[in-house]
């Protein structure tokens, strides 16, 4: 009987821990998938966060700033690989970690999770993670552990073995929580968390200030030194701007080079003042990196609420004109928003939005300036942009230029220039007419990009215009930016056959260096050294120098905005092989180019060609402004 009732207890324990068994498996189970759950859901957040930063670096292409964002995922143990690749599948960085998996993270499995990178909600590329299962696998060893102990001790040792996996959920959830509101890089405030504050501030209908503050020639410093001097630089200027705002104030990064700061209430004109010179004033100090001295400096502007804007958007556009107004006025200076800049602003914007329309209806036009030897012949043609709109009349390159480059839109103008030079150049063919080659210039603006030069070439070759038909003008900005660049648009055109000439030489940065690197056919000297040359013993000097470097160099001599007989003899006397200016001809529309191409190419009298010479001269074009579009 003893034995029957303790073979029965045992039964019964048996039974009872079989049963505890089951449903500490059960708990098991249930503890895996939420477990997995949690780990999946945290690790495709952390590369949304991630993601939602990268979509600048895809774009411009910026390897080494994906890659430092990549590098966010040092702070997630589980983490063990990642790739930002291009909206084409190719990889543009990798993160992988260093330290060897351990037995568990081998054997444990991994978990991928794949996210799209957007910019203004178009995908420009993916982020793949991959992390290890092995923080899942350890906290399930952990419960199941306890479940031992359970069947010994009590429920309660369940309890407080995962009570420890608990605690560290939580701590991977508040490290999700803080990438959620703050930038990897400089620990301050991100675009979401700042316009979630300057949309609070806005609402509370309270005095604020919003300042948005960029960093002067960042470029130049990546450029220069590299992207780890650049992140010291964003770092440093972070902490800078924390010291020289009060505690109740938010500062932010946007992204890039650019940050905000918002002034909370109690906050007025005379403290915006302050804060905003104290700002351009002391935050600029150099930066001690690796030995070397770098100087910043920012350009700041000033938006007030409710004053200047109701609500956060509003504040955020007032703010960055300003700004920009800042830029153009120098930089290394503030400008608060005014109704005459807003104002000026949407002007500048329904311009913009003409010539979006322009470009598409094909409105621009090609008028051709000849350009002569000491004998009056022809020997070239350079094409300068035209825009007749039907509603603002004849507007001035000047004036449309500068928007096309800030719109990012001087590369599609430029494509839509080739195709008229195209038609013109058939028209001519038609009615039996030669023409010399004609120079169209090449804008830094407008093969920035590895897509830009691509689209450039492939129209050179779909139109067909050869080296004997076209030939390229360079600005000295253009060379400088290009030149060092692996896909250089100056060495491609260079291989395919087609003369560049350096224009406006002499005002850009005029490196002796780069003359010797770029072996160009033409040099042309700027107006500025032309005009009044005949008088200015000084202006002559150097004219004369840079025609005996052009002529050592095997280049041909050009001397633009000759406008005076004078000037234009004394530039035969030094030496100078061609000349172009209102004193021998104006632009010319194509159809009227007829005449002067039908004369062999040889000067008639002025009057036939354009307008009479004694008329004062056109202003110059914008410096800067592509010559062909000016």
């Amino acid at each position: 009987m003893t034995g029957g009732l303790l073979l029965r207890r045992s039964g019964d324990t048996l039974l009872a821990c079989i049963a505890m068994l089951m449903v500490v498996l059960l708990l098991g189970l249930f503890e895996f998938v939420q477990l997995d759950t949690r780990h999946r859901e945290a690790l495709r957040t952390q590369a949304e966060l991630v993601a939602r930063t990268a979509a600048a670096a895809v774009v411009f292409e910026d390897s080494a700033e994906a890659l430092a964002l990549l590098e966010a995922f040092k702070a997630a143990p589980a983490v063990a690989s990642a790739q930002l690749q291009r909206h084409n599948g190719q990889a543009l960085a990798q993160f992988r970690r260093d330290e060897p998996p351990q037995w568990l993270e081998r054997q444990g499995g991994r978990v991928f999770t794949e996210v799209p990178v957007l910019s203004s909600g178009i995908a420009v590329g993916r982020l793949q993670v991959q992390a290890y299962q092995a923080p899942v696998w350890r906290a399930l060893a952990t419960v199941l552990g306890a479940a031992v102990l359970i069947m010994v001790l009590s429920l309660g040792v369940v309890m407080l073995g995962s009570w420890r996996q608990r605690a560290q959920l939580r701590e991977a959830d508040a490290r999700t929580r803080y990438l959620a509101h703050h930038d990897v890089l400089t620990g301050l405030a991100n675009r979401e968390r700042f316009a979630a504050a300057l949309a609070e501030a806005a609402a509370t209908g309270l005095p604020a200030v919003l300042m948005c503050v960029d960093v002067d020639d960042f470029k130049l410093v990546n450029d220069s030194r590299g992207h780890a001097a650049g992140d010291v630089v964003l770092r440093t200027v972070a902490q800078r701007l924390q010291r020289l705002v009060r505690p109740q104030d938010v500062v932010g990064r946007l992204g890039g080079d650019e940050f905000a700061v918002l002034l909370c209430a109690p906050v007025d004109e005379q403290v915006a003042d302050a804060v905003a010179q104290r700002i351009v004033e002391q935050l600029p100090r150099r930066i001690e990196y690796q030995g070397a001295s770098l100087k910043i400096g920012v350009s700041l502007g000033v938006a007030l609420l409710p004053e200047d804007a109701g609500t956060a958007d509003e504040a955020m556009a007032c703010a960055d004109m300003a700004m920009y107004q800042a830029k153009h006025g120098g930089k290394g200076t503030w400008s608060r928003y005014t109704a005459t800049l807003g104002e000026a602003h949407r002007e500048r914007r329904a311009l913009e939005q003409a010539l979006r329309a322009a470009l598409a209806r094909q409105e621009f036009e090609l008028a051709y300036q000849p350009v002569f030897d000491a004998q009056g012949r022809l020997k070239a043609l350079e094409g300068l942009a035209r825009w007749h709109s039907p509603q603002r009349g004849s507007v001035p390159p000047a004036q449309f230029i500068p928007v096309l480059e800030e719109a990012g839109l001087v590369g599609e103008l430029g494509l839509e220039l080739m195709q008229q030079l195209r038609r013109d150049i058939d028209a001519w063919t038609d009615q039996g007419l030669r023409c010399p080659p004609v120079a169209l210039n090449l804008s830094s603006h407008q093969c920035r990009l590895e897509t830009q030069r691509e689209r450039f070439l492939q129209q050179l070759d779909r139109l067909n215009l050869t080296p004997q038909e076209v030939e390229f003008e360079l600005t000295e900005t253009t060379v400088f930016e290009d030149l060092d660049s692996p896909d250089s648009i100056v060495r491609a055109l260079q291989a395919r056959g087609y003369a560049l000439a350096i224009d406006d030489f002499g005002t850009g940065y005029s490196s002796l260096a780069y003359l010797l690197r770029l072996r160009c056919a033409k040099l042309k000297i700027d107006r500025v050294f032309v005009d009044g040359l005949a008088r200015r013993e000084d202006a002559a000097l150097l004219v004369e120098t840079m025609v005996r470097v052009a002529h050592a160099m095997d280049m041909r001599v050009v001397a633009e905005g000759v406008e005076r007989v004078e000037d234009q003899q004394r530039l035969v006397a030094l030496g100078c092989d061609l000349y172009q200016g209102f004193l021998l001809a104006h632009p010319l529309p194509a159809q009227r180019l007829g005449p002067l191409l039908r004369a062999g190419g040889v000067a008639p009298p002025v009057a036939s060609i354009g307008l009479d010479a004694r008329v004062a001269p056109a202003p110059a074009p914008a410096r800067g402004a592509p010559a062909e579009m000016a």
